[in-house]
């Protein structure tokens, strides 16, 4: 097999790697994509957590001081039997009256923080249901992935391979680091026919010796471009 066919073969082989290559760096952006599309999601519970969590931290305050001020009040009718003047009994009774008053308004809230406490816990509960299948679905879609990763892998080792195979004991080294360094520098593309007296690489036009040299079948490289140069065959 000629130099340029093996390069050629070489090429289709390498191309395939290294869209494989590009493929498989793109499936652990997927698997990060979709992880932080499920933390969008939870962003809804944390904010409901949080505010249950300050709900009931605003219930225990109230209550704490619902109970101190019912002590206060169960204190003053204590004190009743031991006053001795009307004044002094109409005053603490108007006191424990308001005390009272308070009492009440105080139990109206804790009675609406409890509401509110209910509705969110109900809100939570359907919350962490929702994003339990979502959690399922993004779960699936990763091992789907992951799935993908491991074919991505074993095709690539297949490559590898592959590879191997096509390159000769014979091929001249010099050739064949020509051939890597080209593709180091240029990408997937190291080697490319000439057509309408031009390289197909970077279209630009080439010497008339150029091409007579490589119609006799000189290995060449483009003056711009320098990728390898071959006349494709009339077939």
């Amino acid at each position: 097999m000629k130099e340029i066919e093996i390069l050629k073969e070489l090429q289709k082989i390498d191309s395939q790697i290294f869209q494989t290559k590009l493929a498989l760096e793109e499936k652990p952006k997927k698997i990060s994509f979709l992880e932080k599309e499920f933390e969008k999601l939870t962003v809804s519970l944390k904010n409901l957590e949080a505010e249950y969590k300050k709900l009931q931290i605003e219930h225990k305050e109230k209550d704490l001081e619902l109970q101190a001020k019912e002590a206060s009040i169960n204190k003053h009718k204590g004190q009743l039997p031991l006053i001795k003047t009307n004044k002094e009994y109409n005053a603490l009774q108007l006191e424990i009256e308001k005390m009272k008053a308070d009492n009440s308004l105080l139990e109206e809230k804790i009675i609406m923080l409890l509401e509110k406490i209910d509705v969110i816990k109900v809100s939570i509960s359907k919350e962490k249901e929702v994003l339990s299948l979502e959690e399922k679905k993004i779960d699936s879609a990763k091992a789907l992935v992951k799935l993908d990763i491991k074919a991505l892998e074993e095709s690539l080792s297949r490559l590898q391979v592959q590879r191997k195979t096509v390159i000769p004991a014979d091929l001249k080294p010099e050739v064949l680091e020509l051939y890597e360094r080209i593709r180091e520098n240029r990408g997937e593309i190291a080697i490319v026919p000439v057509r309408d007296g031009s390289c197909s690489g970077c279209f630009m036009n080439l010497r008339a010796q150029v091409l007579n040299e490589l119609s006799l079948g000189k290995l060449l490289t483009c003056d711009t471009c320098s990728r390898i140069l071959y006349v494709e065959s009339e077939n």
